[in-house]
């Protein structure tokens, strides 16, 4: 397995509490990972520490084997412009309109660029997702779902090589989670590093290659989707069960993976 990032004994408290306890879990590149649990075991905070947002209180973060915390700035920019993260409540800047929202990753990683050609590039994501005619919106003028549509463009106008998704479909309607589903499976087919964060069992089916099965911040299991899927941990069957089985109509093999004894 080719590690893109890698953390290692990974901490993360609040307030006293362990969010994250002691976690050693490794991305491989080019794979979509996603991550399971109940609400409130930690999902979103191991999203964020692996993406760097959210720096741990102990432990260590790699990419591409090198150590996160002793990356230089230029380092850390390289980083940052060859990832995207995708936030759960979308994080649109509420004073900016849709366009000016996509124009600013390209304005910090790209500031030689004319408006001409932040213009063009801003474009061609729009028509794709039928958002052109209302670039000139603010996001409070968007749906939940259109709001969602534009956060991953922004994630995505850099050309990233790796994606963090924190619930891309919560509280989505039904016709633009298919715009958010053709999104990421485009992104998936195209060998994109994906590592999502959710609750959506469609998506779930057929997106994961890799699971990641948390409780109360402690990692139960890691590993390919059919490992994970047969695993005789109770805990994780449990998880599995709750989540997967409402994903019986998305995938048939799944049903039969989960009642395996």
């Amino acid at each position: 397995m080719d590690e893109l990032i890698r953390m290692e004994k990974i901490e993360i408290l609040s307030e006293g509490f362990e969010i994250i306890k002691n976690m050693t879990l490794n991305f491989p590149r080019g794979m979509s990972t996603v991550i399971i649990g109940p609400s409130g075991c930690g999902k979103s905070t191991l999203l964020k520490a692996a993406a760097g947002i959210l720096l741990p209180s102990r432990g260590s973060l790699f990419f591409e084997g090198k150590n996160f915390f002793k990356m230089s700035e230029e380092e850390i920019k390289e980083f940052r412009r060859k990832n995207g993260f995708v936030f759960q409540d979308s994080a649109l800047w509420a004073n900016r309109s849709l366009y000016q929202n996509l124009s600013l990753p390209l304005e910090f990683h790209y500031p030689d660029w004319s408006e001409e050609k932040r213009s063009s590039k801003i474009r061609i994501l729009l028509d794709k997702t039928g958002l052109t005619s209302q670039s000139s919106l603010r996001p409070a003028q968007l749906s939940t779902g259109e709001g969602k549509i534009v956060s991953i463009l922004r994630a995505l106008v850099t050309d990233p090589s790796l994606l963090f998704l924190d619930e891309p479909t919560l509280s989505v309607d039904t016709a633009n989670a298919r715009i958010i589903y053709d999104m990421i499976r485009d992104l998936k087919n195209k060998g994109c590093t994906l590592i999502t964060a959710t609750h959506d069992p469609g998506l779930i089916s057929w997106l994961a290659d890799y699971l990641v099965a948390l409780k109360t911040g402690e990692l139960l299991a890691f590993g390919p989707f059919d490992e994970v899927t047969k695993s005789p941990n109770p805990e994780v069957r449990q998880i599995l069960g709750s989540v997967l089985m409402e994903a019986a109509s998305y995938d048939t093999d799944i049903l039969g993976l989960l009642n395996q004894e």
